[in-house]
């Protein structure tokens, strides 16, 4: 019994994000009322105050759902050798290609302003314990090139996203790998 009332949580709480998405189409989160999510949702209110005390709440729980999946699909890549340097951030960029709308509903719509660096943030520290494992030496500066990187690339990812995806994910992820390498010094050695 436990199981399906979970089951049920879990259905109405994926209501209250499909909503929260589909009013986000048309207006800015702080624009939306719960009394809008609810009647969009075709839920009731007392529904909504079981789970969400406002609907920020919602958008924070998508927010997090959306950067949980982004991990997934780096955490489910073996990238081994020089070559697997580009593949966790292709993987990633297929899977924000997939949900474009909602990403770009978020990213536009985010609370602290942190969604879009969470979701590359991951794909980053994978990316920088590749290039520790191929024994570079970055030097003390190190740190401040890979967070030029990570703000380099979430700037590229926003253009791609509002220009709707409409280059493929393989050429995206070369340019922002491309620039990586020319950035912390290493191209020739990854090509």
């Amino acid at each position: 019994m436990n199981k399906k009332e979970n089951q049920r949580v879990r259905l109405t709480k994926r209501i209250f994000h499909d909503s929260l998405i589909q009013i986000l189409k048309n207006k800015k989160i702080y624009q939306i009322t719960v009394s809008e999510l609810c009647n969009t949702a075709e839920l009731n209110r007392s529904t909504f105050y079981k789970y969400y005390d406002n609907v920020y709440d919602v958008l924070t729980e998508l927010e997090k759902e959306f950067i949980i999946e982004t991990q997934n699909c780096i955490n489910n890549i073996d990238a081994s050798g020089i070559n697997g340097i580009e593949k966790p951030l292709y993987t990633l960029l297929c899977h924000i290609k997939e949900n474009a709308e909602a990403y770009e509903l978020l990213i536009n719509n985010s609370v602290n302003n942190n969604f879009s660096a969470s979701i590359i943030r991951h794909t980053m520290d994978f990316l920088k314990y590749k290039v520790q494992a191929l024994n570079i030496d970055l030097g003390e500066r190190k740190d401040y090139l890979f967070e030029y990187i990570v703000e380099g690339s979430i700037a590229v990812m926003k253009v791609w996203i509002k220009d709707a995806t409409k280059e493929p994910p393989e050429k995206i992820s070369n340019i922002i790998c491309d620039i990586g390498t020319t950035v912390l010094g290493i191209k020739n050695i990854m090509e």
